[in-house]
């Protein structure tokens, strides 16, 4: 979406275009109009009517004569009907009710919401002779938006009544469930269940292929209240979003479930799906831990042993440290992963050599995921450990240094901040500019010369540099 001042920036432009009768920029124009959404159709006039510096962003009315509105480039017409000007946007009007097409049929109905009682009763006129299909699909969108403002409130329930009368009340909706705009879409899907005009065999074909996630908790709804169990297990239960999977499992008993799906949803990618699989898995008569570790033994994919694993960190089922340190030395970067998390309250001093040389591997995933370990074990390693990758000539690998480095918290990062202040690398250097000093404790002395020595080289503002030092004590600064 644009910002305030791009829409207004291609507004000047699209007026000059006009005034100028420079034909590629208002080819530009049309190319912008035409492919704008309702909502975006109507922040652009917004900022149409709007002045910028003194002057209206669409230029002065006296500009916009007869000659200019006769252009047969049919956007003209479009951007006179959005000036400020009321005398500008009238002729514009009129002139539009002669053309036809995507533009023109979105310009007269935003200027149903016209503040000119002249200028909205034209529009509104045209728009109500406007109701092929093709154009009720263009109009409906924005009558959908002006129905919630002061004026036009009343015209969407007249409208929609006469596409129903010449079109029928189920082609209608129809045609509104297929809309492009998605607030369209999901108020057409409410009306047409609250009416009745959406049945469960429709359902059960759209439920499959729907991207939107509010209409797809409708189409939810309606199968879980409608359909059969074996319905809502090949619907929801297989279906591709976790709140489907969700649904079925809470809704459907253990004897309505197949054995096989509730086995393969126990390492679903949700933790909710997991969480009701292992629910319903008992109640088959079977041992969630002990299919978690017999999934996460067998020659099943990476990602699914990987899951089986998370499932018994969430059983709180415990996993041998051996097993852990396997994990982590696979290949595989899912279980790779899944054996850092574990490692991290089983991590002693001899992990450390690995975990610092994880931090700098290529899978920025599996480098953080090292560095939380350390992070979460302060006292297996000290400073010095992390020179290797502080002194790396790659600017991400110093980054991980002063971020493992910073979390130490109180002194310690602050310190990291200074250290990377330092740094040649000026985007990297940036993030350590402002150091704060932790409140109601000193350093140690080690930490005192090591600040001390940063601040000496800093640059640093002359109030941050005595905002540290006040804090640690380093009256060589303060003087």
């Amino acid at each position: 979406m644009l910002t305030s001042t791009q829409i207004r920036e291609r507004l000047r432009e699209a007026a000059s275009a006009a005034l100028s009768g420079d034909r590629a920029g208002l080819d530009r124009s049309w190319s912008w109009f035409s492919t704008a959404t309702a909502r975006e159709l109507l922040r652009i006039y917004y900022y149409a009517r709007g002045f910028q510096y003194g002057a209206p962003t669409m230029g002065p009315p006296e500009l916009w004569t007869p000659q200019v509105l006769e252009q047969p480039h049919p956007i003209v017409a479009v951007l006179a009907s959005m000036h400020r000007d009321g005398f500008v946007r009238e002729p514009a009007v009129r002139a539009l009710i002669s053309s036809s097409g995507n533009a023109a049929d979105r310009a007269l109905t935003m200027r149903i919401n016209d503040h000119v009682a002249v200028i909205r009763t034209t529009a509104l006129a045209e728009v109500r002779r406007r109701t092929t299909p093709v154009q009720a699909a263009r109009i409906v969108p924005l009558l959908h938006r002006i129905d919630n403002r002061s004026r036009g409130t009343d015209v969407l329930p007249q409208y929609l009544q006469s596409l129903v009368t010449l079109h029928g009340e189920a082609n209608v909706w129809a045609l509104l469930r297929a809309s492009a705009d998605h607030d369209v879409r999901r108020a057409a899907f409410h009306h047409s269940h609250e009416t009745g005009l959406l049945t469960l065999a429709d359902v059960t074909k759209l439920h499959p292929r729907e991207p939107d996630q509010l209409v797809r908790q409708l189409l939810n709804r309606i199968v879980l209240d409608e359909g059969s169990p074996e319905l809502i297990s090949r619907l929801l239960l297989n279906g591709r979003a976790a709140d489907s999977r969700v649904l079925a499992l809470v809704r459907l008993t253990a004897s309505d479930l197949n054995p096989t799906d509730v086995e393969r949803l126990l390492v679903d990618r949700s933790t909710l799906v997991r969480l009701w699989a292992r629910r319903r898995w008992e109640e088959l008569g079977h041992n969630p831990s002990t299919t978690y570790a017999e999934i996460a033994h067998s020659d099943a994919p990476a990602t699914t042993r990987a899951r089986a694993y998370v499932g018994l960190t969430e059983l709180k089922a415990p996993v041998a440290r051996p097993e852990i340190l396997t994990l982590i030395a696979s290949n595989e970067p899912a279980l790779r992963k899944v054996g850092l998390t574990l490692l991290k309250p089983q991590a002693t001093p001899e992990d450390v050599p690995t975990l610092f040389t994880l931090t700098a591997a290529p899978n920025t995933r599996i480098a953080r995921l090292a560095g939380e370990v350390l992070i979460q074990n302060p006292r297996l390693w000290t400073i010095p450990d992390r020179s290797p990758l502080k002194s790396s000539t790659d600017p991400a690998l110093r980054r991980r240094a002063w971020w493992i480095h910073r979390n130490l918290g109180g002194w310690e990062a602050v310190i990291a901040d200074l250290e990377l202040h330092q740094d040649p690398d000026p985007t990297l250097s940036s993030l350590g500019s402002q150091p704060k000093a932790p409140m109601y404790f000193l350093p140690t002395n080690t930490q005192q010369e090591r600040l001390a020595d940063l601040l000496r080289t800093s640059h640093l503002k002359r109030r941050e540099t005595l905002a540290v030092a006040l804090a640690a004590n380093l009256r060589e600064f303060l003087t």
